[in-house]
């Protein structure tokens, strides 16, 4: 019998996801947990675990190569905790004796905070690589495609496309809320997302998070997608919501109305015949075996084009 371990990075602002998290990869047959943390950092977290009888880990930067030596489970995946491991994946390792296997992303977002826990979603299929690798293949963990070594059977996303990683990009606007850094007091750790973009080229002013773009570019695809079924059961812990929103530093609805606004504008800068051949695109990626393509370098690219392009529109319009 193969025992299964996920190691994962968390912070404050996702304390109202994480038991419904835990809970589903526990349905799936995990066995170990192993959280890296930011030292001193998210108490809320710690909460969490402790009620689960998960041993956590501390580490600057939260770098998760520093679990690595710990694990000693047969197999391990490497996700957030806004990303579900698919029911089918942990058969297929077993029975195909893999030694690695890429998984895509399955993506979902809305700005409804009421959204996370609805049975019927939009769902987009993208190939930034998440990977489960067996630990006796290991040789570095890694966020994304961990590295192995020897002869073992490794499987890209040929295969991995039938066991998408389920990534629930946006849960809400109370999910961004938490999710820009400096937000909420609680949450130290630092957050990729506020990488800022500056579209009109003006060196001392700077637009938007990139954070913003990103779910402004999933928000647009997802406009063109039908709606299905969402296969998993998700649940957000009200109590931890209310305690993170009790100790945010502005009102949190005149923000999350900011956020909105800003995320708004930005899809707005979105062609629809950008967007429809992105999904045409991302087809016949996926049709093949695609590498990784980086998710936040193909959005702003694709922004910033759009964005020149309406503006040369405009600006032959005007003469």
């Amino acid at each position: 019998m193969s025992s299964f371990a996920i190691a994962v990075r968390v912070f404050d602002g996702e304390a109202p996801y994480l038991q419904s998290f835990i809970d589903h990869h526990r349905r799936l047959g995990v066995d170990a947990f192993y959280p890296v943390l930011a030292p001193g950092a998210a108490p809320l977290c710690r909460e969490i675990f402790a009620r689960n009888g998960i041993a956590f880990h501390e580490s600057d930067g939260q770098r998760i190569s520093s679990v690595q030596d710990l694990i000693r489970e047969d197999y391990v995946a490497v996700v957030d905790a806004d990303e579900y491991l698919h029911p089918g994946l942990f058969d297929f390792l077993v029975e195909e004796n893999v030694d690695s296997l890429a998984m895509p992303w399955r993506l979902t977002a809305s700005l409804d905070d009421g959204f996370f826990e609805s049975s019927r979603k939009k769902f987009f299929v993208f190939p930034q690589v998440k990977s489960i690798v067996k630990t006796s293949a290991l040789k570095l963990l890694r966020l994304h495609e961990s590295a192995t070594d020897g002869s073992g059977v490794r499987l890209g996303i040929a295969q991995g496309k039938h066991f998408p990683v389920q990534h629930y990009y946006l849960r809400g606007l109370d999910d961004l809320l938490l999710k820009e850094g400096g937000v909420v007091k609680r949450t130290l750790a630092q957050s990729s997302g506020r990488k800022p973009v500056n579209l009109r080229g003006n060196a001392d002013s700077l637009d938007f998070p990139s954070r913003h773009a990103r779910v402004a570019y999933l928000l647009k695809v997802l406009d063109s997608v039908p709606e299905q079924t969402d296969p998993y059961s998700m649940t957000l812990d009200r109590s931890m919501l209310d305690r993170l929103r009790g100790n945010v530093e502005v009102d949190p609805e005149v923000a999350k109305q900011e956020l909105r606004d800003s995320v708004v504008k930005i899809k707005r800068i979105f062609r629809d015949r950008t967007i429809r051949s992105e999904i045409n695109a991302m087809q016949q990626l996926l049709a093949s075996d695609p590498r990784k393509v980086s998710y936040q370098k193909r959005v702003l690219k694709l922004l910033r084009q759009d964005f020149q392009s309406r503006r040369s529109w405009l600006a032959r319009f005007l003469r």
